[in-house]
Formats: structure tokens, C-alpha cells, sequence
């Protein structure tokens, strides 16, 4: 007979309500996908720093300020528009 034994911090079950920004700003990392209730999500190894976007910020620009790569970067965030005040997911080294 087998147990299975899982590390139940590196997963995340979606609670009905809970939008995408509220599991991000739980977990404290970027979700990537559809979000819906009992969605069981993987949680992202390493450490992110959310940055809010200023005007004039690309995926290139933040990434040189952070001393980051550009495509891990897009990779991260789901490669989704960047505008002022969006929230991006930066890796800390």
C-alpha cells in the first residue's frame, strides 16, 4: 500500500470570491491561468518582488532596473500589457 506525502505549503487551493489579484497578493507570487474556485495551484519556488509600474516602464526597462531577464520576466507575469500601476512579478536574486 502506498501514502502519498505532498508539501501542502507549495499548493493553494482557490476559495470561492478569490480573484487572481487576491491569490497573488496572499501568496505573494504570480498565478498563471484561469482562477476559479477550487482550483488547486501550484505555488512559484523562489522569491518575487511586486513592482507597480510607472508611466513609461516596458518589460525592458524593469528588467534593467532590477537586474532581471527580460523574457523570464514576461515568462513571470504571463506576458501581460504593462501600464502604470500594473503589478508585476519580479525574481529576487
Amino acid at each position: 500500500m502506498f501514502t502519498l506525502v505532498s508539501d501542502r505549503s507549495r499548493y493553494f487551493r482557490v476559495k470561492r470570491g478569490q480573484s487572481a489579484s487576491d491569490v497573488e497578493s496572499e501568496l505573494k507570487t504570480p498565478v498563471l491561468g484561469a482562477v476559479f474556485a477550487g482550483r488547486i495551484i501550484k505555488v512559484a519556488d523562489g522569491k518575487f518582488k511586486l513592482y507597480s509600474a510607472r508611466v513609461g516602464d516596458t518589460y525592458r526597462t524593469v528588467a534593467l532596473k532590477f537586474n532581471a531577464d527580460e523574457d523570464e520576466l514576461k515568462k513571470i507575469n504571463g506576458s501581460k500589457p504593462v501600464y502604470p500601476t500594473c503589478k508585476l512579478f519580479v525574481p529576487i536574486n
